[in-house]
């Protein structure tokens, strides 16, 4: 009998297993993980591996998995297996990590089969959390034959690993008859050459290595790494290296190699470094001495910059601004993990998760829509917005940071996206501090200036100094009475009021309805004064404000003094309540919601009567392409539904059911929202006159909000088209008739 991890002699005959003698195996320890090297082809340092799981048989020493591997696979029981080398790989580099051993990212497989049985992403990502590992150390390999089986189940597979940052390799690339079609479908990270295209003859070496060479170009333009699998020989290896492929996996340079092996050559790595990922790994021959220790110069470097940012930063991923496509390369666990590859979703996710703080979301969508970036990347311009967040119930702030790459443009739209969760006021304040420091509503000075200049002022300040409370009483009622537009709106005309009576002193909002005025210039007296004339002279309406103010001869303790005059306020508010004033303001409020209500009555008859010209209206947001109904008929609703909402598809299919033929051409131009934005700058409104099947005659006009960028409102009416075919615009610049009577019908609408 050979030896525990002995191979078995040629004379030995090794006997088909039965799932008795697998799942004994499996409980009695006896598989295990070999492990074979990827190498950098120019240098052969190692900057990788791929796990391959043995049999130690007590009888016939190591087993190789042709001998046990398919018996599982058509009973449908790989999964064990799987599963077994995925948990033992994520415990290896655990204990790597804790022993403070060089690490490389190990690879492990993923059959069709494991998609089908379990969500493969939650169980690498339960081993990720469960072992403590960086998710670029453990790395998938789906076969591209599995691909092929179910691409919507792959696809969504992969989604979920992007997600967690782990990176994917498409194995045995080349096998298939469908894998260039399948590249355009998928977004792996990696593919390694299915060893066929390495075994090459006399016959077939010219042409074989033209199609290896055409690949390995091809994935560079797709921003894909490449491994060649298979190379035994020199020759092999050299002419790999001749044509561009930089990684290489096979016997040339290593076979599959026990564990122990596998740390030994890590330990005695020339440049003793760690490689979270290939691409940390630029194929530079030049060494330095750094310290006594000899580095892989450029390499080193990438690895030294990728990990200090790493560290820094929530975030890191790549952007391509043309098609809005989101690939993770290091998300930690503080922002959550929204599942997502497509960018506008993701953005939604980090709004709907209050990532983005909701008072801010409006100015995260402004910044980041994929319009603006491009214009901006393109000029070799980094976008950086500072925003407010809230995370697990905690306030902070998120800051993220598109970054172009040297050579973006729109033939290579790749972009880096960093995200940082309460980086350092001083990192801050190099970017955008005005943002950080200002309420995105009111405009006025906001919490996180209000902390930090109360701890400066504390420190310097020994003065007379003045404290003034403010609450804004029944913000909550108009909110429930009004709705939350009509509540802001009293917010920013307090903000406004003081600003006007108190413009030389700090204003702060401190919370939803309360301010802080600080003043080094007036005393209590002279500030009772300014808050009189500001009562006076700006409000008036459906709220009135309780006001508290302290004041100290030398500064004294500013905490203290904030106390005393929120403890005065306090006592106002309960006063105001005593007096009758939360009675009355009920029924004023009552009044302006009755008149509202009469209002929306007649507005309910105007447009009743217009139905009849102008039967459907739409608010279209053409970021998110959403859409809110004003008037639609329940052919085009239907139309909504069955496109999950997405109003482009819906008028698409409207298009291709109602239209004449032709005139669809004029109206599926609008489909390109970018269109319609450009047009919307330069002409004010865009028209577009076409004619359904059945002869009738409409004009869609789509006029801008100016309430919002991304808003904009479509309106199709029933009319005679005045001009001979779809499409056409006024040259003369005025508005037609049908935008000036539109105009005066959305002032009407805004009204209400």
């Amino acid at each position: 009998m050979p030896e525990m991890g002995g191979m078995p002699s040629n004379d030995e005959l090794v006997p088909f297993f039965t799932f008795e003698d697998i799942d004994h195996a499996l409980e009695n320890g006896e598989f295990c993980c070999y492990l074979q090297p990827k190498c950098n082809a120019e240098t052969g340092t190692i900057v990788g591996a791929e796990a391959l799981v043995r049999w130690n048989h007590p009888k016939y020493g190591v087993i190789p998995p042709g001998w046990f591997v398919p018996v599982l696979e058509r009973a449908g029981r790989i999964c064990h297996v799987d599963v077994f080398v995925w948990r033992f790989v994520a415990e290896m580099l655990g204990r790597w990590e804790h022993e403070g051993r060089n690490l490389v990212p190990v690879s492990v497989n993923v059959s069709m089969m494991d998609i089908n049985q379990m969500d493969v992403a939650d169980v690498i990502g339960g081993l990720l959390n469960e072992y403590n590992i960086d998710a670029r150390l453990l790395q998938v390999e789906i076969t591209e034959s599995a691909v092929a089986k179910n691409l919507p189940v792959v696809k969504d597979t992969i989604r979920k690993l992007h997600a967690r940052g782990i990176v994917v390799l498409m194995d045995d690339f080349g096998s298939a008859y469908s894998s260039l079609n399948m590249l355009k479908d998928i977004n792996v990270d990696v593919i390694k050459l299915d060893t066929k295209f390495i075994e090459l003859s006399d016959e077939n070496a010219g042409k074989g290595m033209k199609i290896i060479q055409s690949m390995i170009v091809m994935a560079k333009k797709l921003h894909l790494m490449i491994i060649a699998e298979g190379a035994q020989t020199k020759e092999q290896v050299d002419w790999l290296k001749a044509i561009g492929c930089g990684y290489i996996q096979g016997y040339y340079f290593y076979p599959p190699l026990p564990v122990k092996r596998m740390e030994t050559l890590l330990a005695e790595r020339a440049d003793g470094r760690h490689y979270w990922d290939m691409s940390c790994d630029y194929l530079h021959r030049d060494h330095v001495t750094v310290n006594g220790r000899v580095l892989l110069g450029a390499s080193a470097l990438a690895a030294d910059a990728f990990e200090i940012l790493a560290d820094g930063l929530a975030e890191i991923s790549r952007l391509n601004v043309a098609t809005g496509e989101y690939r993770a390369i290091k998300r930690d666990g503080v922002i959550p993990d929204p599942e997502v590859d497509e960018f506008g979703a993701y953005m939604r996710a980090v709004a709907t998760n209050r990532v983005v703080h909701p008072d801010d979301a409006g100015r995260f969508f402004d910044d980041l829509n994929l319009p603006s970036l491009r214009e901006r990347l393109y000029r070799q311009e980094t976008m950086l917005g500072i925003y407010r967040s809230e995370v697990l119930a905690k306030t902070g702030v998120v800051t993220f940071a598109v970054i172009p790459t040297h050579a973006c443009s729109p033939s290579n739209p790749w972009a880096v996206v960093l995200v940082g969760q309460n980086l350092p006021i001083g990192l801050l304040a190099c970017g955008d501090a005005d943002n950080y420091r200002r309420d995105s509503l009111t405009g006025l000075l906001n919490r996180n200036a209000y902390d930090d200049d109360l701890e400066y002022i504390q420190a310097t300040h020994d003065q007379p100094l003045t404290v003034v409370y403010v609450d804004m009483i029944g913000l909550h009622e108009i909110n429930n009475h009004l709705g939350h537009a009509k509540g802001d709106s009293a917010l920013c005309e307090l903000a406004d009021a003081m600003r006007a009576c108190f413009d030389d002193d700090r204003i702060y909002r401190v919370g939803g309805d309360e301010f802080v005025i600080v003043s080094c210039n007036h005393t209590v007296s002279q500030s009772m004064r300014r808050m009189a004339r500001m009562r006076r002279d700006f409000l008036e309406g459906d709220w009135d404000i309780s006001v508290g103010m302290a004041e100290s001869d030398d500064g004294g303790d500013l905490p203290d003094l904030i106390n005393q005059a929120e403890i005065r306020m306090r006592e106002d508010k309960k006063q105001y309540y005593v007096n009758g004033g939360g009675k009355r303001q009920l029924r004023m409020l009552n009044n302006r919601l009755e008149n509202i209500l009469v209002r929306n009555d007649d507005m309910k008859m105007l447009l009743e009567y217009l139905n009849v010209r102008y039967p459907v209206s739409f608010i279209v947001n053409l970021n998110t392409d959403t859409q809110r109904s004003i008037m639609v008929p329940d052919f085009f609703q239907r139309m909504l539904d069955g496109h999950d909402g997405s109003f482009r598809e819906a008028l698409r299919e409207f298009c291709r059911v109602r239209i004449a033929p032709e005139y669809q051409e004029g109206l599926l131009r609008l489909l390109d929202y970018d269109v319609v934005r450009s047009r919307l700058k330069s002409e004010g409104a865009v028209q577009c006159g076409y004619v359904k099947n059945d002869g009738e005659r409409f004009m869609l006009t789509i006029l801008a909000d100016n309430r919002s960028t991304d808003k904009t409102m479509w309106v199709f009416e029933r009319k005679d088209l005045p001009y001979g075919r779809a499409g056409c615009s006024m040259d003369d610049g005025t508005p037609p008739l049908p935008i000036l009577r539109m105009a005066e019908i959305i002032k009407t609408y805004k009204r209400i």
